[in-house]
């Protein structure tokens, strides 16, 4: 008889904040993310990456763990995580956490006092990932804390704030925390989670086998295995799923296993897989268990038998495993599977390998179940329909064990290559048994069997480690990995790859001494931790109404209630766009038939839809919406068309079936700046010949000691903002359009849309609440986004959303502009720069976007503090066939101070003198702070805050103890470096930016609307404190309202870091006004009353209905005259220079070094900076480490890889790896310094959103003199070159470490 599933079920039961809800027909293939978002409109919980990678979608979930008998509270993706899994679960979202109107969660609240958001995208999943780790049972370690930030991702805060408000519950927490949860108010179980999910015990287990079926898809969960058998036998090509995380590899998940299975059989509740058993022998874990069902599994074993070291190891390695969202999601089985399937390189294959793990499986019988190592178990080991039903980890007794493996960074980083090692020794310390394995990507992990066989007999000695070394290498089973092999690159990392497992058996040879007590190695050993943030010292100046305070919207943040683009309550289709593969060719045609098959599918919009101008670049006719039929192709990820379905997931699964034919695909691609320089392709008009040209260069190169030549590459960089590209289109009357999106150039947008449409410029009015972070790219980036929604809107005559997602936004979005420069300096003996020459060349990509101003900003940044007799700088602006380049933090900045600071190392290097000592040399003094120019540097400040700061952070005293650790240490490291800052300001790009203040009779509350965007930057709360100041009024009267191209007209960009003073000034001259309108008032009641009124009795006598009536709504502009932008009636420019004024500041860092790695951690960062008079120095403080931690970002872990076609490899959070909270330095030191209103700024304020990352360079500098000191060790020169990007690998190579210099003899 046939065997026949349970009857569809047609309801889904769940409960949901509390509430339980059911879902009639559920679509199986459905994320819980999208159901959360477009079905409940709970738009707390974040759609970003979509690959489990970046956390803003975390949300908690409570189920009934069948293996340990008990309910468990864990964090989920809800990105990665199927809507019918969540069948007699309990969820709870952000919004079911606490509410501004209801009660705030203390998490919420910590989160909220402390500063630990700015754009705030992240903020919901930040507070989920504590708050799933407080409910999931007793009060975590400092540590514990620290490491549950594994799957989070911030771009802007620097991590510090939020770990310190989850710190701030921790049994251990530091005293700053413990002053953090003091002010907050005391963590109340009872109360904080009164309104959060339901609790178990009102909660079902499940108790039958449930079928969810819908347009030919089927979600099969069954409760026996003999069920699961039966169901495979009847549909052979179903596939089995735990947690079906594995979809977020390389790609944005869309739907259950991505679309590629028509029926799957969820094993998460059949009662013969959730097995968990302990015995002598071992640990026994279920085909239907978690990775984390094994880590705390071998967790509980190591706290039962203190006398074993292996259990806490091996779980230490699955740690590595993704991150705890995941884990806690994603199965052993599947993880094994993938690996010998896809090449998928898994920590724990190679550990459980180590470890003679074995796995059992069945295939049509249950009876039948066979049992077969993991060394055994490869491609082809076991019959495709196979299922893993158990897997044993054997009792190792007192075996010594260790895992190893390096990644882009700490976290969330697959290896590069990863080693599991495990032996036994006898009395005499010679080793018994021993286990060598090793594991890469595409290379099933195999162990070294004669690597084993060198170690058996032998003691550890460096004779037999050299013996093991050639014996992997004799067997190594290894395999190219082409992500890393880019057109720049070609060999990519594969040598660093092939012997790192050099570095890792010396690692273990020499904790398998420490461990045994053969021999004691410094504190040098095992892999660099994640250790927990401290506070820091953090010094500011407060005066009367420019206090620190958090953000105005920071509860909303932390609540979820703020509302970003794709929130937008408002019903509408969804675009996903076609982009071209291809970087040249002709686009001859585009087959739409099957993707218009797909149900839900509403239309495909093209290029002949488009009303008006098919364009939407800075250059007319430079850039296309769509390419035309017929049309050039000028890069990869160029968009072709726009699908327009009822879903996200339908449009993104049609877009993938449109038919694209180019002829002529990438033939004569210009991708690099080398092929682009040889072939003279220019972007006319954006060079800048003479950018700089003082004195006379070659006179200077005569009068020189020492004259030197050298080159040095820059590379580029993503954005990544949390909140990617995303606009809504809403169709209006007369033609007109609103759209909600998400820019730093709303006006910019608005004007390129209208000549879209076809219509007048006041008929498309642009609105944004806020941005979830921005960075540059949404200044330009954004419009041809904006673009499709439009015309497609247009078009259909219905609202249309656009919400890329990271690898769509990485494909389509250019960056920062990487660079070639080559340079010639001349300098006395003693250092003193005489002379410098220098040519550089930028990747603008495929248009000119920013590119022109940007040549200028890099050309300008180069000089930086040092005084240069004679310069020459050109630099030329390169057309490619990449995506167009643009605007990211800092603006060439970056790239020119790190070319500034190469030549001050190369001096350095090359005169064999500390880098400090040539930098005091050339740095200017305020008697000649004028740039090469000739911009005097007023105010300039930076040489005695070089001093102040070299004093106060010990730094003569922390490198003499840097030197003393490098004598006593070979393989760990430590350098500390100093750097200056000053940072030029152009007002051009913001100035003219106005406000508009309303003050409401009825109650004295405000209402403020400004050109300037919410991006993160705190620029609502500033504004709202200024004109709470500027009015007398109190500040929590004060709204700012969403930014809107109809209130406030004619705004500029919000970039350059100044947008927030243009702005605050714009209101407070409106507040001038309405000041001067209601003082004849103040004075009556002055005089009436004899005491002066408060401010709503002020309002009302100036605004009475039936009474006295004042214009109490007034306008502000603010358009500084300055630099040479601005301009007369006639044209005549009122200013001399591109910029206006300058920032200054000094940083100092301390990292350690991992010789035999290449990584690295930053131990402690000190920052002095002249922010002038703050006007809020929570949120500058906030800015600045934001900043910095970008910068150590961009010049240690983010690559872009692209290939000969220039396709981007590095897209989505899957091999882009901006830094993550273990990548921050330790301690981090910030003075604001005092007493130092700036006479020319907006209330004495000056800008402070970019420059600190170029203080940044500090730890990059650290690392350097570390590498230094190694080098030194090794016998080569000091003196030595380092281009970007300096990586891992990067780093390991200029250490010039070999497995010859491994040394453990006795």
């Amino acid at each position: 008889m046939a065997f026949a599933p349970p009857a569809r079920s047609t309801v889904l039961e769940f409960y949901l904040n509390g509430e339980k809800v059911k879902v009639a027909d559920p679509d199986p293939r459905q994320m819980l993310i999208e159901y959360l978002r477009d079905a409940k409109g709970l738009s707390g919980t974040k759609r970003s990456c979509l690959q489990g990678g970046c956390g803003a979608c975390v949300v908690a979930v409570q189920e009934y763990d069948v293996a340990t008998s008990r309910w468990l509270y864990r964090s989920v993706n809800s990105c990665l995580k199927p809507l019918v899994s969540c069948h007699g679960l309990s969820v709870t979202t952000v919004e079911g956490v606490g509410s501004e109107r209801k009660c705030l969660h203390q998490v919420q609240k910590r989160i909220a006092e402390n500063h630990g958001m700015q754009c705030g995208f992240c903020t919901p999943g930040m507070v989920m990932n504590t708050y799933a780790l407080l409910r999931s049972g007793g009060k975590p370690t400092a540590e514990e804390s620290m490491k549950n930030y594994d799957g989070n991702i911030c771009r802007c805060t620097g991590y510090r704030n939020l770990v310190q408000a989850s710190e701030s519950f921790c049994k251990d927490a530091s005293p700053e925390a413990l002053a953090l949860a003091e002010r907050c108010g005391q963590h109340d179980a009872d109360v904080c989670d009164k309104i959060s999910s339901r609790e178990h015990h009102s909660m079902e287990k499940m108790s039958e086998s449930v079928t969810f079926a819908k347009d030919g898809f089927t979600w099969y969960a069954p409760l026996s295995l003999g069920e699961v058998l039966e169901f495979k036998k009847a549909n052979p090509r179903a596939m089995y799923v735990l947690g079906d995380t594995a979809k977020g590899i390389r790609q944005a998940a869309y739907e259950v296993m991505n679309g590629r299975a028509s029926h799957v059989i969820s094993l998460r509740h059949v009662t013969e897989l959730n097995v968990l058993t302990k015995s002598g022998a071992g640990l026994t874990i279920g085909g239907a268990l978690t990775i984390q069902h094994i880590v705390e599994a071998l967790e509980r074993m190591q706290t039962e038998h203190s006398d074993l070291q292996w259990p806490s190891a091996l779980a230490e390695a699955m740690k590595y495993v993704a991150q705890h969202h995941i884990r806690s999601e994603a199965g052993w089985a599947g993880n094994l599977l993938i690996t010998i399937q896809r090449g998928f390189p898994s920590d724990l294959f190679p550990a459980l390998l180590a470890a003679d793990a074995e796995v059992s499986f069945v295939t049509t019988n249950a009876q039948d179940e066979k049992r077969i190592p993991i060394a055994d178990f490869k491609p082809g080991a076991v019959p495709f329909n196979a299922l893993l039903t158990k897997l044993h980890i054997p009792n190792l007794g007192s075996a010594f064990f260790k895992y190893y493996r390096v990644g882009q960074r700490k976290w969330l980083s697959h290896s590069f290559a990863s080693a599991g090692f495990r032996v036994t020794v006898d009395g005499s310390k010679k080793i018994t048994e021993a286990r060598v394995s090793t594991g890469y990507w595409a290379a099933t992990p195999s162990r070294s069997l004669q690597a084993e066989a060198a170690l058996v007999g032998s003691t550890f000695d460096t004779a037999t480690l050299q013996k093991a070394i050639a014996a992997v290498h004799s067997e190594l089973e290894f395999a190219e990995e082409r992500q890393f092999q880019t057109v720049d690159n070609p060999e990519g990392k594969d040598k660093y790859r092939r012997n790192l497992p050099d570095s890792y058996l010396f690692k273990f040879f020499q904790e398998a001494q420490s461990f045994y007590g053969i021999k004691s190695w410094p504190d040098e050993m095992g892999t660099l931790s994640a250790l927990p943030l401290k506070a820091g010292n953090l010094q500011f100046q407060e005066v009367p109404g420019l206090e620190n305070k958090p953000q105005c919207s920071a509860n909303g943040l932390t609540t979820g209630s703020v509302r970003y683009t794709d929130d937008q309550p408002i019903p509408a289709l969804f675009g996903y766009p076609v982009l071209s593969e291809a970087s040249t060719g002709k686009l001859e045609s585009l087959d739409v038939a099957e993707a218009l098959k797909v149900e839900g599918v509403v239309d495909i919009i093209t290029a002949v839809d488009i009303p008006g101008q098919n364009c939407a670049g800075f250059v007319p006719g430079e850039e296309p919406v769509f390419v035309e039929i017929g049309g050039s192709i000028m890069t990869s990820g160029q968009q072709l068309a726009l699908v327009v379905a009822d879903s996200y997931r339908t449009a993104k699964k049609a877009a993938g079936l449109v038919q694209v034919k180019i002829t002529g695909a990438n033939e004569g691609a210009i991708v690099t700046l080398d092929q682009a320089i040889e072939a003279g392709s220019f972007l006319q008009g954006a060079h800048f010949k003479d950018v700089v040209n003082k004195g006379d260069v070659d006179a200077g190169f005569k009068s020189s000691d020492l004259v030197f030549e050298g080159t040095t590459y820059v590379i580029g960089q993503h954005a990544f903002p949390l909140e990617k590209q995303t606009a809504l289109a809403v169709p209006e009357e007369k033609k007109g359009m609103t759209v909600w999106h998400s820019t730093q150039g709303h006006d910019f947008t608005r004007a390129k849309l209208a000549g879209v449409l076809g219509v007048p410029g006041a008929f498309v009015v642009c609105k944004q609440s806020r941005a979830g972070g921005a960075f540059g790219p949404k200044n330009s980036r954004q419009v041809p986004v904006a673009a499709m929604a439009a015309v497609a809107a247009h078009k259909l005559e219905k609202a249309v959303k656009v919400a890329f997602e990271a690898t769509l936004e990485q494909q389509a979005v250019g960056g920062r502009h990487g660079f070639k420069t080559k340079y010639k300096v001349g300098v006395t003996k003693e250092g003193k720069i005489q002379s410098c020459d220098i040519e550089s060349w930028c990747n603008g990509g495929c248009t000119h976007d920013f590119t022109g101003f940007l040549t200028l900003e890099m050309g300008e940044a180069i000089p930086g503090v040092y005084n240069w007799p004679n310069m020459k700088i050109n630099v030329h602006a390169m057309k490619t066939n990449l995506p167009s380049n643009t605007a990211v933090r800092s603006f060439g900045s970056p790239q020119g101070y790190f070319v500034c600071e190469a030549i001050i190392e190369e001096i350095a290097g090359r005169l064999e003198k500390p880098v400090e000592e040539i930098r005091e040399m050339n740095m200017c003094g305020k008697e000649n702070a004028v740039t090469p120019w000739g911009q005097p540097m007023e105010f300039y400040n930076v040489d005695s805050m070089w001093k102040k700061l070299k004093q106060d952070a010990k730094f003569q005293e922390r490198e003499a103890a840097c030197k003393a650790f490098n004598e006593q240490h070979r393989w760990r490291k430590r350098g500390i470096s100093a750097v200056p800052l000053a940072y030029g300001h152009s007002y051009a790009y913001a100035a003219g930016t106005g406000a508009l203040v309303n003050v409401h009779g009825s109650d004295g509350s405000v209402t403020v609307h400004h050109g300037g965007c919410e991006i993160g930057q705190g620029i609502h709360t500033k504004v709202a404190q200024v004109v709470a100041m500027s009015l007398g009024c109190p500040l929590d009267l004060v709204r700012v309202a969403d930014t809107n191209t109809e209130v406030v007209p004619n705004a500029r960009f919000t970039g350059g870091s100044i947008t927030t003073e243009v702005v605050c000034e714009s209101a407070r001259q409106a507040c001038k006004q309405l000041v001067e309108t209601l003082r004849p008032h103040k004075e009556f009641l002055t005089k009436k009353d004899g005491k002066e009124p408060g401010w709503p009795e002020l309002v009302a006598a100036a605004n009475t209905l039936l009474g006295h009536q004042e214009k109490l709504s007034a306008t502000g502009v603010f358009a500084p005259q300055g630099n040479q932008y601005a301009t007369d009636l006639e044209g005549n420019a009122l200013g001399k220079y591109h910029g206006d004024y300058f920032t200054y500041g000094a940083g100092i860092s301390e990292v350690e070094l991992d010789v035999l790695t290449g990584e690295i951690r930053a131990l402690r960062s000190d920052i002095l900076y002249d922010v002038g008079q703050s006007i809020n120095p929570g949120i500058d403080l906030g800015q600045l480490e934001g900043a910095f931690v970008y910068g150590i970002g961009y010049y240690l872990y983010e690559e872009p890889l692209r290939d000969a076609r220039g396709v981007e490899r590095s897209q989505g959070v899957w091999a882009y790896k901006p830094p993550m909270a273990a990548e921050v330095p330790v301690e981090f030191n910030v003075e604001l310094l005092r007493d130092n209103p700036f006479p020319k700024g907006v209330l004495g304020s000056k800008a402070i959103g970019e420059p600190p990352f170029m203080l940044a360079y500090s730890v990059l500098g650290a690392a350097k003199k570390a590498i230094a000191s190694v080098r030194h060790q090794h016998g080569l020169s000091e003196h030595f070159q380092m281009p970007m990007p300096c990586t891992v690998d990067a780093i390991q190579k200029a250490c010039g470490v070999e497995a010859k210099h491994f040394d453990c003899s006795v």
